[in-house]
Formats: structure tokens, sequence, C-alpha cells
């Protein structure tokens, strides 16, 4: 089988997409046993099964839908579409131009359609979920020869409890590649599925403070939701990978500070630091609303500012 991953090369191409692109080819080659000759069609749902996927997915849309359409401002004029789907791979919503109407009928881009990557093959939507991670697809990266003008730059989105929510994928059918622009389109839609997460976790921790743990990579930031305590309530996808949190673990509310101070790699040290740096600015600089912040006294805070080398 001829893998046009392995003939990735410089830094136009996201790095990781070439390793992604041939697992999932792999996947599609000896587990489902797809043939990349075969025309396909996609399964849509009945009207019925769509208005309960759209339900299910209400959250997720509500704050998607103007990312969406600032997103699709941004490469309108590239000749690219949005597209939303579940974490079942269905499409629920797209931002499209009246161009772009002949190519969606023509790959099934409609509302229902179910691009599972186990029968549509190596997709934007498809593999993003599979993987729960960005994949940048250009032409002749999808799997089967009838998606060979097709380019996707996908990343999967995440709700405020870390779990998957869906997929975002700005997606092209032309005979002009976008390849040189890729790390530049991955990068913008990375930012859109941050600020769609962002957005999820702050409306389900409404009153809390929210502090960063550092730069965000990928789809997920690092943020975290504490009480008045320093007691942890909440933690992103990105949070929760970093520290190693469970949702047992966060059910038994941990202490944010406490946790990093116990941390004993350097990462751990850098995200203490960008707590503290986080609550003092927040506070004017002010040390004791600093600490009242953070849920710990203000000679634990000095403490852990001279530990740090604050």
């Amino acid at each position: 089988m001829s893998n046009a991953a392995d003939e990735r090369s410089g830094d136009a191409f996201p790095r990781t997409s070439s390793r992604e692109i041939a697992r999932s080819w792999e996947r599609c080659e000896t587990a489902y046993g797809l043939d990349p000759s075969c025309s396909w069609t996609a399964d849509v749902l009945s009207g019925a099964e769509f208005r309960r996927a759209r339900t299910h997915s209400s959250l997720m849309l509500r704050a998607a839908i103007p990312e969406m359409r600032h997103l699709f401002g941004l490469v309108q004029g590239l000749g690219l579409m949005v597209l939303l789907a579940d974490p079942e791979a269905v499409l629920l919503a797209r931002c499209i131009d009246e161009v772009h109407l002949p190519a969606c009928r023509r790959l099934c881009l409609r509302a229902g359609a179910v691009w599972d990557e186990s029968v549509a093959g190596t997709n934007g939507v498809g593999t993003a979920l599979r993987d729960r991670c960005p994949i940048a697809l250009t032409q002749g990266d999808h799997w089967r020869f009838c998606f060979s003008l097709l380019e996707s730059y996908a990343v999967p989105v995440f709700d405020a409890q870390g779990k998957v929510a869906g997929a975002l994928n700005v997606a092209t059918f032309s005979q002009q590649s976008t390849r040189p622009l890729a790390s530049l389109m991955m990068e913008t839609v990375q930012q859109s599925g941050r600020r769609i997460e962002e957005q999820l976790f702050r409306a389900c921790h409404t009153g809390q403070r929210i502090l960063s743990l550092g730069s965000a990579e990928g789809s997920s930031t690092p943020l975290v939701a504490i009480n008045e305590s320093g007691e942890v309530m909440g933690a992103t996808h990105a949070a929760r990978l970093f520290v190693g949190w469970t949702d047992e673990m966060l059910d038994n509310r941990v202490n944010l500070l406490g946790e990093l101070e116990t941390g004993r790699e350097m990462s751990f040290r850098h995200a203490e630091q960008n707590v503290i740096r986080t609550a003092l600015a927040a506070e004017g600089g002010n040390a004791s609303a600093a600490a009242r912040r953070l849920g710990i006294s203000r000679a634990t805070l000095y403490r852990k500012m001279k530990n740090i080398e604050l």
C-alpha cells in the first residue's frame, strides 16, 4: 500500500499528522477491511434521529455556532467550509458558500450524515474523533480514492468534563491544494476548538475561579476551576492529562497548589508559578487577596513564591 503519510517533509505540514494518517490507513486496511477504490455514500439519520442528536449536543452547539461563523469568516476567502460533528461523527451544522453546494452534495457533507472512520475511512471528522487529537489531511491523504481532492483540518472539541463533545472541521474540495497553509490552518482550527471548550468550561463553572496551568497545545487549554478553599471543582481535558487527574480524584476535591507542589517534575513547578502569577495579576499584585483567591494563607503564598523564585 502506497502511503502518502510517509512522504511528508518540511515545516508546512503539521508533524503529528503524518503518524496519525499512517495509523488511520492501517486501521482502514486491517481493522475495517475497507477497499479504497470503492465509492461510498454516507448513511444519513432520519429527521427524528437528527433532532435527538442535536438535542443531545445542544450545549456544544450553543457555544460552537458563533465560533463556526467567526472561523468561516476567516477561511471563506480561501474556498473553505466549516463543519461540526457530534461524538458519533454525525454532521450537525455547516457554514458554506453556494459554490460549496455541488461538493457537499457529491460527498454527502450534509446535516445528519455519518462520517465515522470505520465506514468512511480516513477523514477529518472521523479520524479526529477516533484518535482524540488534531488531524490535517491534504490531497491524497483520505483513505478512499473518491476523496482524493478533499482536504480537511479537524480537531476534537472537549466539553467541561474533559470528554469529547464533537469535532470541528475546516474542509475544501478543489484542484488547488491548501497544503502550503497547512500549519496556519491547523493552528486556526485548534484555536477555535479551544475557545469552544473554554466557553463550555466557564459556563459549567460560573462563579468559580478559573486558572490556567500553562500554555495551550492541541485543541484543549489546561484550565482548572477552584472554589474559595482552593479545591479543584473541575478541569479541562488538557489539565487532566497534565496533572494526571481522573474523575474519581477530582470528586475527592483535591487542593490545586497542594497537587502541584507535590509534583516533582519541572513542568509542575512551572504550572504552580503560572497559577500564582495569574492570581496575583487578577488581584492587582495584592498578596493577601491573591492568597484568598487560591484558598491559602498569606504566609503559605509567600513561602510558595520564595520556593519558585517568584
